[in-house]
């Protein structure tokens, strides 16, 4: 080894043997030196301790995306990752997910290559013009369209990631990114065509982001999903009856839960919350948005919250019925137009009563609010609650006296977590209630899991239960040893449960929103 070694690694290694068709860990030293891949480090095993280890792997440079497996739950080409930079003293090796083993490290593509044939990879035009002499001529504004669209290597990694491929019908990131590259392909002439390719299964997307997130080609997978529905949406296309109730929902009653306006606020009888229409003026606008107002259960999270704020005397109030859906599944939906119309009127009330912070309890109002237009023109100040809670926390206004001797597990909202970046607010929140025992799912932070519920589907859900991302979830909370599912945000309160129900398994677990153990800890 030519470079200076560094220190000793603990590889363990996911192992599948194909004939007595076993699973078993095996366990590697391994030398490191700085600038060591995860896959030489994989060679150096094969070559010095285990020849029998089975692994994939070609150019090596990152280019061929034969060597992607799954490092400590996070997909990643083996070639690309260098090793001390992970910062870990053991580290997990795992064949990719969704995919069947054929042996140790090494998956069956075939399925994820058969996606490929149910769509054209090539220019669809008329015969004639195919057979014409001469270059179909491109802009390069017209190129840069779809250009990164095109640096795809067929890794896999991002059909790893997808929780929606757990539906035998979607067709994965990957092909539906490919296929979105023809079609914003200014040479190309075949919309309609691209489009039935894919008009059923395109909703089972939850735009949870994992395949954008973990793509080593910065290939943008989930806009790409929602490019296509928008223009299934602009052409009048095959929309399934499931996802047009809910934008006709959302373009009827400002909500995409086919409920009156006049009962937005009935979550907040008997609590005398203040509302702006009335008084005019509040440091802090609390917007409970959709499910925390209409559906029953999550209306527990919209009230233990209001408590919430007035224990750490926060100076607050809320729309009332003035209040819109933030907009953000229609926009997941493709429904840009929509959701627009929905901002503008949620803006006005912003500029009218000119709050000083906007706190949501939903991770997609946090997320819409701060990343996408017009909310962005609006320069708004937004927090999730977890993090006016923790402020409060470390600032000594809140506290917590009674003890919840449970053991809890934390799902990260795919919206608060891999779409906005914040992992800790939430654990600090938990961390800071007496005896409760915090542990880690298998897949999390980054590479957690999806509950299912994004872009709609919590409204659009016709998979199986074995396809569903929701009893996936519930599957691996239960194999943590938890009592408690612990999250921060109403879809997936409402997704988990459904996965638990699915599983048998009420009498075993429960799901819970940090906002109601907050209160039960006061």
């Amino acid at each position: 080894m030519a470079a200076e070694l560094e220190k000793t690694i603990e590889f363990k290694v996911q192992r599948f043997d194909p004939e007595g068709k076993k699973s078993y860990l095996s366990t590697y030293q391994v030398p490191v030196a700085r600038g060591m891949t995860i896959l030489e480090a994989l060679n150096y095993i094969k070559d010095n301790l285990d020849a029998t280890l089975s692994f994939r792997q070609s150019c090596r440079m990152g280019i061929c995306g034969s060597c992607g497996i799954n490092i400590d739950g996070k997909p990643r080409l083996a070639c690309y990752t260098q090793i001390l930079d992970l910062g870990a003293d053991s580290l997990l090796l795992e064949p990719l997910s969704n995919m069947p083993v054929i042996k140790d490290l090494v998956v069956d593509i075939e399925p994820f290559f058969d996606n490929y044939k149910k769509i054209t990879l090539s220019l669809i035009k008329a015969a004639a013009e195919l057979e014409s002499e001469g270059e179909f001529m491109q802009s390069p504004a017209d190129l840069k369209k779809f250009w990164d669209l095109t640096l795809c290597t067929k890794c896999g990694i991002c059909y790893s990631a997808c929780p929606a491929v757990l539906d035998d019908r979607f067709l994965g990131p990957a092909t539906l990114s490919a296929n979105y590259r023809f079609i914003v392909d200014s040479r190309d002439e075949a919309l309609d065509e691209r489009l039935e390719a894919i008009s059923d299964i395109l909703w089972l997307c939850t735009s949870c982001n994992s395949c954008t997130l973990h793509c080593p080609k910065d290939v943008d997978s989930s806009t790409s999903v929602i490019g296509e529905r928008g223009l299934l949406v602009e052409t009048s296309g095959q929309i399934p009856k499931t996802v047009q109730e809910v934008l006709i929902s959302a373009d009827k009653y400002h909500n995409p839960m086919r409920m009156l306006p006049s009962k937005r606020t009935e979550w907040a009888q008997g609590l005398e919350i203040r509302e702006l229409p009335t008084v005019g003026k509040a440091d802090i606008l609390y917007f409970p948005c959709c499910s925390p107002a209409f559906d029953l259960r999550n209306q527990e999270i919209a009230r233990s919250m209001a408590l919430l704020f007035e224990k750490i005397g926060a100076d607050f109030a809320i729309l009332g019925n003035e209040e819109w859906c933030c907009g953000d599944h229609l926009l997941r939906l493709g429904e840009q137009g929509l959701f627009e119309v929905l901002a503008e009127h949620n803006i006005s009330l912003f500029e009218k009563y000119a709050t000083n912070t906007i706190v949501t309890l939903s991770p997609h109002c946090y997320h819409t609010f701060k990343n996408d237009k017009p909310y962005t023109d609006a320069t708004l100040n937004v927090q999730h609650y977890t993090q006016l809670m923790a402020e409060a926390l470390q600032g000594g206004k809140l506290k917590f006296s009674k003890p919840l001797k449970k053991k809890v597990t934390y799902h990260d909202p795919c919206f608060l977590g891999k779409r906005s970046g914040e992992y800790e607010a939430p654990r600090q929140v938990l961390q800071a209630i007496p005896k409760l025992e915090l542990v880690e799912m298998r897949r999390t932070r980054e590479n957690s899991f999806c509950c299912g519920g994004g872009a709609g589907r919590i409204w659009t859900e016709d998979s199986p239960p074995e396809g569903r991302p929701c009893v996936a979830r519930a599957r691996e909370a239960l194999e943590s040893g938890a009592e408690v599912i612990a999250t921060a945000c109403p879809f997936c309160l409402t997704t988990l449960e459904d996965g638990i129900k699915n599983l048998d398994a009420e009498d075993k677990i429960v799901v819970r929103d940090i906002a109601e153990l907050a209160k039960e800890a006061l």
